[in-house]
């Protein structure tokens, strides 16, 4: 004759009143793993550049930063959705000033070049590893920038750009050297078109939504305050609004190791021939200048002052920015659109119209 074993009746008992607790529970972290899935950023495995692919990575990040940079970064595309474009970053207003200028022989060649007091290899030391990737310039992970969801929610835009931190081997450099890293890391987006898109390398599939611009169609490029914006993120882990108006207003802006205070240069008073030269003087490399419409109603452009790191033929102090067409070179060719290094000519649209310069990097 068999007898049931009491312990294990009673055990049998606390199975079928655990089991549905404990199927909650699992299917909580299931949901929960999906999640981190979905939402951590995924890194591309290639890049068109097999130098990026093979690179070794930067210096290892503490616990510290990791876990601040995904704070950073855990803005969700719904926040960047709700943001209006006039924040995003436009800019418009400017004359044109190409009034005589020839059309470029082919290719466009800048008669202007860039020089540094250091290596720009040094300058540089992390372009080609993941963190100068492609894929690095936004946390939405690179297989979904063309999806229909970052179609929906981000239209022309695309993808939202990523908040560096700042690499350790940057902070211990002096002001000069890291006034000359901005410049440098600007430099490696010469050519691109002008596009009003968040990050330089976004390539919209066609049909995307486009805001129309002056290259004629859609496709890599940045326009003026995203681009100021991400060559200070990348460069120095500096992270100014993407907006043309709030940019400008920025007097502390928000950094990976805190805050940072802009010291304003304000428009020196007098009619601008009086006061170009002083201005010129006073200006250093890597220094944000912002520049108003041609009525002087509203600021809507920003350009970067490049200063003893730039030289051209007519010694015309020069600026890289991206900016639309109607703008001619020491050669008498006009500028196309997109990056480009620019003359701050006097008596120019950009002269006339500063309002003001930011300087985010200490004496």
């Amino acid at each position: 004759m068999k007898h049931d074993d009491p312990s294990a009746a009673k055990l049998s008992r606390c199975a079928f009143i655990l089991a549905p607790a404990l199927g909650s529970v699992l299917s909580r972290l299931a949901i929960l793993a999906v999640f981190v899935f979905v939402h951590t950023p995924l890194h591309a495995s290639g890049s068109a550049d097999p130098m990026v692919a093979s690179a070794p990575e930067s210096e290892p990040r503490t616990s510290a930063q990791a876990e601040r940079e995904r704070g950073e970064n855990q803005k969700s595309a719904d926040d960047w959705s709700r943001i209006p474009d006039a924040q995003r970053g436009e800019s418009g207003g400017a004359p044109d000033e190409s009034e005589g200028a020839r059309k470029p022989d082919g290719a466009y060649q800048s008669p202007y070049r860039l020089k540094f007091t250091v290596p720009e290899s040094e300058l540089l030391f992390d372009a080609k590893t993941k963190r100068g990737s492609v894929a690095e310039q936004s946390p939405v992970p690179e297989s979904e920038w063309r999806s229909e969801r970052l179609k929906e929610k981000l239209g022309s835009w695309g993808p939202h750009p990523r908040q560096f931190d700042c690499p350790a081997e940057v902070k211990a450099k002096p002001a000069e050297w890291k006034r000359e890293r901005v410049i440098a890391a600007a430099s490696r987006f010469l050519g691109y078109d002008y596009q009003h898109h968040h990050i330089p390398d976004w390539d919209p599939a066609t049909g995307w939504p486009w805001k129309e611009v002056c290259s004629g169609r859609n496709g890599k490029g940045v326009d003026c305050s995203n681009f100021s914006a991400f060559n200070y993120n990348w460069a120095l882990g500096v992270h100014l609004s993407t907006g043309i108006g709030p940019q400008a207003e920025q007097r502390e802006v928000p950094s990976a190791d805190g805050r940072v205070a802009a010291k304003v240069i304000a428009r020196p008073a007098g009619e601008p021939d009086a006061w170009y030269d002083e201005l010129v003087r006073t200006l250093k490399p890597g220094d944000l200048l912002y520049i108003r419409t041609s009525d002087m109603s509203k600021v809507s452009h920003v350009i970067m002052w490049l200063g003893s790191c730039a030289e051209g033929p007519d010694g015309t102090p020069l600026v890289m920015d991206s900016h639309g067409a109607g703008v001619k070179d020491a050669n008498g060719v006009a500028i196309p659109c997109g990056v480009h290094i620019r003359p701050f000519a006097k008596g120019s649209w950009y002269h006339r119209s500063f309002d003001h310069a930011h300087r985010l990097i200490g004496d």
